[in-house]
């Protein structure tokens, strides 16, 4: 198989809320959905517990002065977490699998983007929502593959 291809059996797909939450280093979450979860762990973020973020720490608001960059940032600008992921705060607000709630059609969008300042939006359990269409510069997705020999 040439490289850079993926294994019979193995397919992408976005994360899912709990699998995003395990990958930001999150422990237990209160409450049963994405929106009941949000911004429910205060005063962590990607990068540690202090504010405002150390330079850095992710591509952020100018007014926060932590990058260099303007507007996106290519991926793996930033040091990798305790699990080996870049940019798990920054840059692009990431879409997952699951609906915001179940009474609506709204998805779940983590991460914060390069134009996000407030402490609150930076929060490693910040959820926000969006229709599945939207389509915006500060939004964006990381994909998980599954299937084959080890996924």
């Amino acid at each position: 198989m040439a490289e850079g291809k993926i294994k019979a059996g193995q397919k992408y797909r976005l994360p899912t809320d709990a699998e995003w939450s395990v990958a930001v280093g999150l422990g237990k979450e209160k409450g049963n959905t994405p929106k009941e979860k949000s911004r429910g762990i205060k005063d962590v973020y990607p990068w540690g517990k202090e504010w405002p973020p150390p330079k850095g720490a992710g591509n952020y608001y100018k007014s926060l002065k932590v990058d260099k960059f303007e507007y996106t940032s290519p991926v793996g600008s930033f040091a990798v977490n305790k699990l080996g992921l870049h940019d798990m705060g920054g840059n692009v607000w990431e879409w997952c699998e699951d609906k915001y709630s179940p009474t609506n059609t709204y998805r779940v969008l983590r991460g914060a983007s390069w134009v996000d300042d407030y402490p609150g939006s930076l929060l490693s359990s910040c959820r926000i929502s969006l229709t599945p269409g939207g389509r915006y510069d500060i939004i964006g997705f990381r994909c998980v593959l599954v299937g084959g020999s080890g996924g």
